[in-house]
Parts: C-alpha cells; sequence; structure tokens
C-alpha cells in the first residue's frame, strides 16, 4: 500500500547521514560486516537547525489507551525492554566503537525484535494489503489512514501466531495518514500490545527499529526488521533511513526500548525517505478516530473519479453528471454527460452532495462498486479511485 502514496522531497538541498539498512534482522550481518560499516557510521551528525525541527504538542488519550508510558513504575504495553549495560548513549544517536558495544546493540536489536513481532500485524481489506499494531489489550490497532479506508468496513488481521481475526475500521485522520482499527473477535483473552513511546523529544540519529509484513502476510515467515536512524524530525513526519516496501505500510516504528513512536506512512523520492506519522500525532487525533471520524485528505491526493454535477441552487439535487473529465477514472469506465449516480461503494446516492462524500472519504487507488442509471437502465461497474493535487 505505500507505492500508491509517493511523495516528492521537498527538502532536496538539506544533507542526510549516510544511509544504514538491514533489510531483516541486525543479528542476520556478520560482526565483520558490521564493524566495516563503523567508519561510515562515524559522521558529525548536522545540527536540529539544519532540520524543520518542530515540538509535538500532545494531549491526552482517552481510555481504553493508557497515555503513560509508565504506571506505577511499570511499563505499560508488552514490548518495553530495558537496556543492555552501556547502551543509553549509542540508543540515542551515538556509534558502537567497540565490539562489547557492537555486541549490546545486537542483543538489544534481538530482544525488541522478539517483542514487537507478537504486536505486528498484518491487515487485509479485499485484495489491499498493509500493516498495523496492537496497542491495547482490548484489541484496538494503529495504521495508516490509507490502509484503514473508510470508517466502518470489515478487515481481516493476521496475527503472529498464523490466526486471522475480523476487525473493522473507526476513524482516521487522512490528512497525517493516521487511521485506527478494531478487533471485533475476542476470544476472551488480553491482546498482546506495544508499549506506547513519545515522539516529540527524540534525537537526529536514534536508533529505530522498523517492522511489517511487505508484500503481505507470509506463513513461516515473521514480521520483516529493519534497523535505522532518524534523518529528520518535523511535527507531523519522522524521516528514517528504515526502508519500506509495498505492504509495510501502517507498520510500527519502535525505538530501542521497543516503545512505538511511530507508523509508516508514505516513500519518497529517494530510498532513504521513509516517512512515517509520529505517535504524538495520534495522540492528537484520538478521540474523533475513536469516534468513528474520518477527515481530511492524504497529504497531495485528493480522492476524485472525474465527474461534475449538474448545477442547482441549493446543490443538493439527483447525482446527475454534468460533465466528465478527459482520462478521468470516471471516462475510462464510460461515464456519460445525463448518467445518474446511485450507489457508490455499496453506498445509496440521491444527491450529487452524497457522491461527493462517498468520494471523499475513499483512498486513492481502491477499486470500488458504481452504479448509474442511464436511460432506464442501471448500469454496474467497477471504478479506481483517481487522484489530484
Amino acid at each position: 500500500m505505500v507505492s500508491i502514496l509517493k511523495e516528492k522531497n521537498s527538502d532536496s538541498g538539506v544533507s542526510r547521514m549516510p544511509a544504514l539498512r538491514v533489510s531483516e534482522s541486525f543479528a542476520s550481518m556478520s560482526l565483520m560486516a558490521w564493524l566495516s560499516l563503523l567508519g561510515a557510521l562515524s559522521v558529525q551528525l548536522p545540527s536540529s537547525t539544519s532540520f524543520a525541527q518542530e515540538s509535538a504538542k500532545t494531549t491526552t488519550l482517552q481510555k481504553p489507551v493508557v497515555l503513560s508510558t509508565q504506571t506505577q513504575g511499570v511499563q505499560v504495553g508488552s514490548t518495553f525492554v530495558s537496556f543492555e549495560k552501556g547502551l543509553e548513549s549509542i540508543a540515542r544517536g551515538g556509534v558502537p566503537r567497540t565490539l562489547a558495544e557492537l555486541h549490546a546493540l545486537e542483543r538489544q536489536q534481538e530482544k525488541v525484535a522478539s517483542e514487537i513481532n507478537k504486536v505486528t500485524v498484518n491487515v487485509q481489506q479485499g485484495s489491499a494489503q498493509g500493516s498495523g499494531v496492537i496497542i491495547t489489550a482490548e484489541g484496538l490497532v494503529l495504521t495508516a489512514a490509507h490502509v484503514a479506508g473508510k470508517p466502518g468496513s470489515r478487515v481481516k488481521i493476521y496475527l503472529a501466531d498464523g490466526r486471522r481475526v475480523d476487525a473493522k475500521t473507526l476513524g482516521s485522520n487522512r490528512s497525517m495518514d493516521a487511521g485506527l482499527l478494531e478487533i471485533t473477535e475476542k476470544d476472551g483473552r488480553p491482546w498482546p500490545h506495544a508499549s506506547l513511546g513519545k515522539s516529540d523529544d527524540l534525537q537526529l540519529g536514534q536508533w529505530l527499529i522498523a517492522a511489517g509484513h511487505p508484500g503481505g502476510w507470509m506463513k513461516d515467515r515473521p514480521a520483516v526488521i529493519r534497523v535505522g536512524r532518524i534523518l529528520q524530525i518535523m511535527k507531523t513526519t519522522l524521516v528514517t533511513d528504515c526502508a519500506l516496501i509495498g505492504g509495510d505500510s501502517g507498520g510500527p516504528l519502535f525505538d530501542l526500548n521497543g516503545r512505538l513512536i511511530g507508523i509508516h506512512s508514505r516513500i519518497g523520492t529517494e530510498t532513504v525517505d521513509n516517512m512515517h506519522v509520529p505517535i504524538d500525532v495520534f495522540r492528537d487525533s484520538w478521540v474523533r478516530m475513536a469516534q468513528g471520524e474520518a477527515w481530511g485528505s492524504l497529504p497531495g491526493l485528493k480522492p476524485v473519479i472525474g465527474i461534475h454535477g449538474v448545477k442547482d441552487e441549493d446543490g443538493e439535487g439527483p447525482a446527475k453528471v454534468g460533465r466528465v473529465v478527459d482520462q478521468s477514472p470516471a471516462e475510462r469506465i464510460g461515464i456519460q454527460i445525463g448518467d445518474v449516480i446511485v450507489s457508490f461503494d455499496g453506498s445509496p446516492i440521491t444527491t450529487f452532495g452524497d457522491l461527493q462524500r462517498a468520494v471523499e472519504e475513499s483512498m486513492p487507488g481502491a477499486r470500488v462498486r458504481i452504479e448509474f442509471e442511464r436511460n432506464g437502465t442501471i448500469v454496474r461497474k467497477s471504478i479506481i479511485i483517481g487522484t489530484t493535487e
């Protein structure tokens, strides 16, 4: 689901740190291979003023999510892992310079990878694939808005142990690419869930671990792990060199303590431009998403089908087509002037306003059913949602 959300890098003139990327586990590289990288990693990080770094406003999450990362001194969630001895300074952006430090970093990653695999899930909606992360014992799941799609939709979630359970989409802040799901299939036991971190105190160069199910869920393959560092910090976006590919969207980004700090969103024009939604954005949007509200448009990607209605005074006349945009999704499936749209993605359409709202709730690249009346005959077609700036 990443591929439909390509975004140009607006900061192409900003210098970047050398990229460090691991396609599976940190431990999968030999020790000597890691040692050979230490020289490349021993660079002077740009000062924070070189980046568009902003402090993130934090609001309180409503129940059942616990905002605090700790309750009475005990870490909330199941993914928190204490640091290996002597690892604190390295985890915050330092470079291992001895074999002991390198081994400590490797062991830390292995322990965190084992824990985050238990809470990282694959999300399936029709033929579309994405990832997500369980954040409460009751089964709430954070993902990207373009993975969640329309509120109230039914989805399937693959768990780490291979079980497939039913879930539904709740709300989405599409402007930030933040989405929320809920597992509706219960077995009487609490779900393993991620320990929540904060994104307002992250540092440039800080080590991170990304997880996801690229290409969809695969039997006998755990969540795929990538290790990287923070390249850029903004209020609504984190940029890292943890390589993302199709199917990773909506997956989690953790710090080296196993605390959730972001959700995978999209890929820029360079392989080191991997963009994530900071966890604090989800806090700010929590109440509206939990209530099933969806608002905004994906950055630079407003969903369209390419038709205009027949003008009337109140804007609430029938969804009659007055103009079809050249080379638009509507033109490609044969919609003509004078057709009247009566159904979109299973929902009845009685006014052009209904149609506008239905399209706005759709996700670019999604394939939906559309029905329209032409000369007294109902025509049923499948249409792929397009985008416009």
